[in-house]
């Protein structure tokens, strides 16, 4: 078949007799219903408004639509959303139109079964799937509700629907491209490549169901027999019946990976936004040596280096890939390698980093022992290498031991809020860590790091409330002493009166308000609801049962709200205690 154009208003091209639309298995999944923020419309609203708005008495032209026509299939190559829009805009203003509309996707059983189910009178579309696992028919509901809220004014005059419904059906016209079976794929790529909307992971997914699909080369037996040709034939539909049913297979097994990596705590964990998270990158850094970028041309061509035969090395590709993403959920949901991992991420320093962490703890998951040897040293610094290849350091290099030495100057700094934060918040969230992975016997509870940011450092007595005497020079030139708050102000009252007033000048030369004695763990968003209350206060709050409060969760921080009281005797010996752990945790002097 050559390539042809014609011009079909929508009755023409929707109600093509004893035809079958089909969305192929290399098309990305229903999208025309999201919107990039609250106040944007989608794809959705913005073909309604201009429908609503244009003169129904002349013809509207559509975007076209590229298709393969292979007996009664219409295989959509460009204009799936368009055409999915159309059917469920026709359900919205007429149900009983769409009974003569054969809308199949391919692979996507859930997707298939709820455009079929449109055509029942007692359909309730909004109990279908009620979890939103599929996304898809998630989108397909939000665009039911998007046109719904768009025609219904229409509702109440039937006039008008009938008009607006002739409109759609005689004078809005597409282009209508039928091309070649053999280019489809080819010039999917290439259009949808051109409006920058199909991703990576999508093109990798339609050429590795492509390799799945290619049909099995045998031999072809000439015989004058009718047994033989028959049971021939029969041979031929029975493989290209286990083609399809093993397309459709990896197709799910693909969404399902697909609908993990969108869950929105798996992709803060991983701190990833791409559809298929780090599955794929990972496994193309894994397998590449040569450290080329990770684009869907280079994993093609990594998919044509490995085994014999198209087929069969795609097949041991995604077997690897399963294996990978039954690991990710492993180290995701194994509490203590949660932890562990995430607190070793917060370390890293590129993807090359990253993906080494990850690789790390992916390979000790099915020890009988997890500790936090690793996350330990990724706290304070060190380096992949110097914790796993610490053997192949040369002489003068500096060690993890340095690394931990260094820290603890830091962490004894007597300004360390202001000269160390990143540090004190890292060692304050793993007191906070280890203190969930001794709970359930030692197998530990996943840690919530959601509580986790810049904002999550507190003063245990306010800051606001402790002062020290400075000498200055006022504007005369005059050499004055003047008594100043944590925050560095002048304060107007002379030397504070009372006890929820600190002296920094009574405390030894190494501590401050600002020292690692005085400062926990809460979370991000809880940190401005203690302000510049007292230790009293602060206490009050916490422990307020009345009141939903994340941080209370956090065991390390709870054992400082104990306490009756907190003055400068707490804070000293905090951080001796603080600081004398550090120093058994890393075994340095």
């Amino acid at each position: 078949m050559k390539s042809k154009t014609a011009f079909k208003n929508i009755e023409d091209f929707l109600f093509q007799k004893d035809k079958k639309f089909v969305i192929p298995n290399y098309q990305r999944g229903y999208k025309w219903s999201v919107k990039k923020n609250e106040k944007s419309d989608s794809e959705v609203e913005k073909l309604l408004d201009n429908l609503l708005a244009a003169n129904w008495g002349q013809p509207y032209f559509l975007q076209g639509v590229t298709v393969v026509e292979n007996n009664n299939e219409i295989i959509l190559i460009d204009g799936q959303q368009r055409t999915t829009t159309l059917y469920l805009l026709l359900w919205n203003l007429v149900q009983e139109k769409i009974k003569d509309i054969e809308l199949i996707y391919e692979v996507r059983e859930d997707s298939k079964i709820f455009i079929q189910e449109l055509k029942k009178e007692d359909f309730d579309f909004k109990a279908f799937d009620i979890k939103n696992k599929s996304q898809d028919v998630f989108y397909f509901k939000k665009a039911i509700e998007q046109i719904s809220s768009k025609i219904e004014f229409l509702k109440n005059h039937e006039t008008k629907l009938n008009d607006f419904l002739e409109f759609v059906l005689t004078k809005v016209t597409i282009l209508y491209i039928v091309i070649e079976q053999d280019k489809a794929i080819k010039t999917f790529t290439m259009m949808n490549g051109s409006k920058a909307t199909m991703l990576q992971e999508e093109l990798i997914k339609a050429e590795m169901l492509r390799r799945i699909s290619l049909p099995d080369v045998f031999e072809r037996l000439i015989s004058s027999s009718v047994d033989d040709n028959l049971n021939e034939l029969k041979e031929i539909i029975s493989k290209e019946w286990e083609i399809n049913a093993l397309r459709g297979r990896y197709a799910r097994e693909w969404d399902k990976w697909l609908y993990w990596w969108n869950r929105q705590d798996v992709k803060e964990f991983f701190s990833t936004e791409k559809p298929m998270g780090l599955l794929l990158e990972i496994y193309f850094w894994k397998k590449n040596s040569d450290k080329k970028i990770f684009n869907f041309e280079n994993f093609k061509a990594l998919l044509s280096e490995i085994g014999p035969g198209e087929k069969k090395k795609t097949k041991h590709v995604f077997k690897e890939l399963r294996d990978l993403q039954k690991s990710f959920e492993d180290i995701f949901n194994i509490p203590k390698i949660h932890n562990y991992l995430k607190m070793s991420l917060l370390c890293s320093t590129n993807n090359d980093d990253k993906f080494e962490i990850i690789n790390y703890y992916m390979q000790i998951k099915n020890e009988d022992v997890v500790d936090d040897q690793y996350a330990k040293w990724r706290l304070v610094g060190a380096t992949h290498r110097q914790i796993v290849k610490s053997s192949e350091l040369k002489d003068g290099e500096e060690t993890k031991e340095d690394k931990a030495r260094t820290a603890c100057e830091n962490l004894s700094l007597k300004f360390a809020y202001r000269d160390a934060y990143d540090l004190v918040l890292k060692q304050l969230l793993r007191l906070n860590v280890e203190e969930d992975n001794k709970l359930f016997n030692g197998t530990g509870r996943k840690f919530d790091f959601t509580i986790y940011g810049n904002k999550s450092l507190e003063h245990i007595h306010p800051k606001s409330k402790a002062y020290y005497l400075e000498e200055t020079v006022n504007e005369e030139g005059v050499e004055v002493s003047v008594y100043k708050d944590g925050n560095d102000n002048i304060l107007e009252i002379g030397e504070p009166i009372g006890n929820e007033w600190l002296n920094r000048d009574d405390m030894n030369s190494n501590f401050s308000e600002h020292s690692v004695g005085n400062l926990l763990l809460l979370d991000k968003n809880e940190n401005s609801l203690f302000n510049n209350n007292t230790f009293e206060d602060k206490k009050k709050i916490y422990f307020d049962v009345n009141k939903s409060f994340k941080s209370r969760n956090l065991l390390h921080t709870i054992s400082v709200f104990a306490k009756s009281y907190w003055n400068i005797n707490e804070i000293e010996e905090n951080q001796r205690q603080f600081i004398d752990r550090f120093k058994k945790d890393y075994s340095i002097s």
